[in-house]
């Protein structure tokens, strides 16, 4: 069959992107970087994402995770779903369709001059990278930033590679946990028995910090009790919604959340505006 896609990406219509290269990061996780056609995606900001249609099959909303987006973008995909498992059975040189980007993501430019913890909770570690690599890319313009990596089991650590990279760095703190350590992996990364809120109780966050979370929304009344005993208000606290994406631009209904289409308002919201969500976090 013949797809023709339009050069410029609207709100329907997706825009050709080709897979320029695919990376496998853990069991079920593969990191694509797709060029794309025309002027990209140059106003995609951290914690936004894009809708992703594989040619015969379907679409599937997911969260950039690169920092830099212009004419290629990088996604960390997990093959859960017709979707993503057709996709996981495309190569290098293969197009697909992008639309977007969507949602509001972290406010970059108003945490400028701020210090800035970062904490993600097994594949919210995608979203948050690409605030990372941006704050990275722009380090002069931020204060102290600490990271804190979160997940169940360390053999599914993300972006190892990158991690081994970040721990080296002078310039930020990094702290890795897992509830089970299942042997060696390479290249090796310093990663502590525990849980996320267990790495927030051994950070050091004195200071003028803002937070940017993406995890399982399960996890969220847990981070939120931690960071409040480290007195950070909520006011600061920056969490990402995107789990609950799907068609991206307000029309299917499936992200309403009290009162709420999560696509249009977030996925990124700050925590006093949750509080008038209460079907989304249970806040301690």
């Amino acid at each position: 069959m013949n797809h023709k896609l339009n050069e410029q990406t609207t709100p329907f219509m997706p825009t050709r992107g080709v897979i320029r290269s695919i990376i496998p990061m853990a069991a079920d996780n593969m990191l694509f970087q797709i060029t794309v056609n025309g002027s990209g995606l140059p106003n995609c900001l951290p914690g936004q994402f894009v809708q992703l249609w594989v040619p015969g099959v379907g679409e599937s909303p997911i969260s950039v995770c690169s920092g830099h987006v212009g004419s290629t973008l990088e996604l960390m995909v997990r093959k859960v779903g017709r979707v993503t498992s057709a996709l996981f059975q495309m190569q290098e040189g293969d197009w697909v369709g992008l639309r977007g980007p969507y949602g509001h993501g972290f406010p970059m430019n108003s945490l400028e001059g701020k210090d800035i913890c970062l904490i993600a909770g097994g594949l919210g570690v995608a979203p948050i990278r690409s605030v990372w690599q941006y704050i990275l890319d722009h380090r002069e313009k931020y204060g102290r930033v600490v990271l804190i990596y979160g997940m169940r089991h360390s053999v599914d650590l993300l972006f190892r590679q990158e991690f081994a990279l970040l721990h080296r760095r002078r310039d930020m703190d990094v702290f890795i946990a897992a509830e089970e350590l299942l042997g060696p992996a390479l290249p090796p990364v310093s990663v502590q028995l525990g849980r996320v809120t267990d790495m927030i109780n051994l950070a050091d966050l004195e200071g003028n910090f803002e937070v940017a979370v993406c995890g399982p929304p399960v996890m969220y009344k847990y981070v939120v009790a931690e960071l409040k005993k480290k007195n950070i208000p909520e006011s600061k606290i920056w969490l990402s919604l995107e789990r609950h994406m799907k068609c991206g631009i307000g029309k299917c209904g499936h992200c309403f959340i009290g009162g709420a289409l999560t696509c249009q308002a977030g996925p990124v919201f700050n925590l006093t505006d949750l509080r008038l969500l209460p079907e989304v976090i249970e806040c301690a």
